[in-house]
């Protein structure tokens, strides 16, 4: 379009839409046509002249459309960037109504006079101007993010936002929205008043202004014209503190970060306005509602953290985590909310991803293989949803993983051998699926392993010796499968394991003396129970210095219960050794560390075979101060 046209068009554009006659955006209809629309605060008022007005359809199609092939085209105009070319470099227009020459006597009947355009020079001082041109910039950002029907509600957080804006006019000193270098810190302004009324801002915890007091001190919301000082100081539990909102050195929203802040109510798609912001925080809330299609406008967002509050609807919309969603993601954190929705494979174009957490939702279907392409990913939460399908090889392709999580899915087949090839493994907690195969020996490769959770599935095979090699694990979770074989002497080698759990499996042979060694002085928790394991309970039992619970019941160990030395087991609070073929007298050695006795122990659960059959004779195991006895 040549530079006349634009001329003409915006001319023409100027005086439909001047202050003596407002008139909000043109939007598109579903035919292709365009139409006028209203909100209930953007009412057009009656015309002077009696004379026809050109409608808005017509005068696109003189000044833009002159044939009639190019009814198409009016698509592509940019009638946000119209409107601001026609606020902030032209004058104002309207229509003059001029009576044409008087023509010569005729028997024909005298033609009516004939509309022209003419400039009629204006200026932001007149009155009215400022409140008609930001409600065309709201109504400018309500049309992009898709809220026009929220303008007609003056209940609703756009209205209110709108209003409270259009006031500072008379402010000192005024808003200005006449210069086009402001334009987008008045948006940014109106888009952050929407968020305080849709989130309940006037209950928040840190940041309400409930009087809307244009006076309010910094670190109140709605408090004067410069929004970057409403950010509140917030301190952290840790001692440290951070601020809710940080600008750039030009005015643009940066962060937001509303933790644990009260915040009630639908997250507005005006978000979508701070195009500029690389982070928005608002976990520990109860925010409702989806999350905006509208973010996907934020091109360089690095952190979305909307993690425990109530929210719900699609989690991986195509406008954000589409083929043209967003590029930058860094951190996309939703877990604890009611998300439903699969996981697209799109995933794998948010290449720079390094923490994707959506656990404890209802998201379903299964885990594409292009999650591989997130080769920065350091932690990957899904747990508690209904994902179900097999684990991708792709999923060894993460280098830098350290924390994968995804207890109670649905996820079946094996754990593939490529995953244990991100040495800078830490965690994994496959718990609670309907994983089969065995435990591989590369195991033993992931030296930085701390928790190893794989309880819960149908796991077959022994445990690999190599989990000695594990030299930081602290917590193994091996209980509810169907593994074999020997308990490896091997985990005698992990000094710093503190919590061991092999129940419920089929896991045979003798307890290894190397289990009870006082090397572990870290050893806590050490269930062995409901297997088939055989032979006398070792001597050295009584040897790890801090035990707790120690569960060996139900299995077919035999022999007697050995003496303890005095100053073992002082912190033993659980000892299970029922359901066995153990006989004999209880010592009064276990007897001296009850929680009963004086000085006594902590020792206050003791169960075994100390129940006399019912057929008649003698117990099994003599026991003077067990808890509870088992025929």
């Amino acid at each position: 379009m040549g530079a006349k046209s634009v001329g003409t068009a915006l001319f023409a554009m100027t005086a439909l839409f001047s202050p003596a006659n407002y008139t909000t955006l043109a939007e598109s209809d579903k035919t292709g046509g365009l139409r006028r629309k209203r909100s209930g605060n953007y009412k057009q008022s009656d015309p002077t002249s009696s004379r026809r007005r050109l409608s808005i359809d017509e005068e696109l199609q003189r000044f833009f459309l002159p044939t009639k092939e190019k009814d198409n085209v009016i698509d592509e105009i940019d009638m946000r960037e119209l409107l601001i070319q026609m606020n902030m470099d032209l004058p104002s227009m309207s229509i003059i109504i001029t009576d044409p020459p008087t023509p010569a006597p005729t028997a024909q009947p005298t033609p009516a006079p004939t509309e022209s355009l003419a400039p009629t020079v204006t200026n932001c001082d007149n009155p009215g101007t400022c409140e008609n041109r930001l409600k065309e910039q709201i109504y400018a950002v309500s049309v992009r993010v898709g809220t026009t029907e929220q303008l007609n509600d003056p209940n609703s957080a756009q209205s209110k936002a709108s209003d409270w804006i259009v006031e500072q006019c008379d402010a000192d000193p005024p808003i200005d929205p006449c210069d086009v270098a402001l334009l987008n810190l008045n948006e940014q302004r109106y888009a952050l008043a929407v968020l305080y009324f849709s989130l309940g801002g006037d209950a928040w915890n840190y940041g309400a202004n409930p009087g809307l007091d244009p006076g309010a001190p910094a670190g109140q919301w709605m408090s004067g014209l410069n929004y970057c000082e409403w950010g509140a100081e917030v301190a952290g539990e840790d001692g440290s503190s951070f601020n809710q909102l940080v600008c750039d050195e030009f005015g643009n929203v940066l962060n937001l970060n509303l933790q644990s802040n009260n915040m009630i109510g639908l997250l507005a798609p005006e978000i979508g306005v701070l195009q500029f912001m690389t982070s928005f925080i608002s976990f520990f809330n109860a925010i409702e509602g989806p999350i905006p299609t509208s973010l996907g406008l934020i091109s360089p967002l690095q952190t979305f953290d909307v993690e425990s509050n109530a929210m719900d609807g699609e989690l991986f919309k195509p406008e954000y985590a589409g083929p043209d969603g967003l590029k930058e993601i860094v951190n996309f954190r939703a877990s604890l909310n009611n998300f439903i929705g699969s996981i697209p494979t799109e995933i794998g174009q948010w290449t720079k991803l390094q923490n994707l957490w959506f656990a404890d939702n209802e998201l379903t279907g299964t885990m594409p293989s292009e999650i591989g392409n997130c080769v920065d990913m350091g932690a990957f939460l899904l747990y508690s949803n209904q994902i179900a399908g097999t684990l991708p090889t792709e999923l060894g392709n993460m280098n830098v993983l350290t924390w994968i999580d995804m207890e109670e899915n649905q996820i079946v087949g094996t754990i593939p051998e490529e995953l244990y090839s991100n040495l800078e493994l830490e965690q994994v907690i496959l718990k609670s699926n309907q994983l089969s195969g065995t435990v591989s020996e590369k195991v033993g490769d992931l030296a930085k392993l701390t928790t190893f959770w794989l309880s819960f599935n149908e796991l077959t095979g022994p445990i690999p010796s190599t989990i000695g090699n594990c030299q930081a694990l602290e917590e193994l979770e091996l209980q509810n499968n169907k593994m074999s074989g020997p308990i490896p002497v091997e985990l005698g080698n992990i000094q710093t394991i503190e919590f061991v759990s092999v129940e419920q499996n089929e896991l045979t042979g003798p307890l290894p003396t190397e289990i009870f060694s006082p090397s572990l002085a870290a050893l806590r928790i050490l269930y062995v129970n409901n297997n088939k394991l055989t032979g006398q309970i070792p001597d050295n039992y009584g040897q790890l210095p801090r035990i707790k619970d120690l569960w060996m019941n139900d299995n077919l160990l035999s022999g007697t219960l050995p003496i303890i030395a005095e100053g073992e087991f002082l912190f033993l609070e659980e000892l299970l050794v029922n359901n066995n073929d153990i006989t004999g007298e209880v010592d009064d050695s276990l007897c001296l560390i009850r929680n009963n006795t004086v000085p006594g122990g902590q020792l206050g659960v003791f169960h075994a075979d100390c129940q006399p059959p019912g057929s008649g004779g003698a117990p099994q195991i003599q026991c003077s101060c067990c808890t509870a006895c088992f025929e």
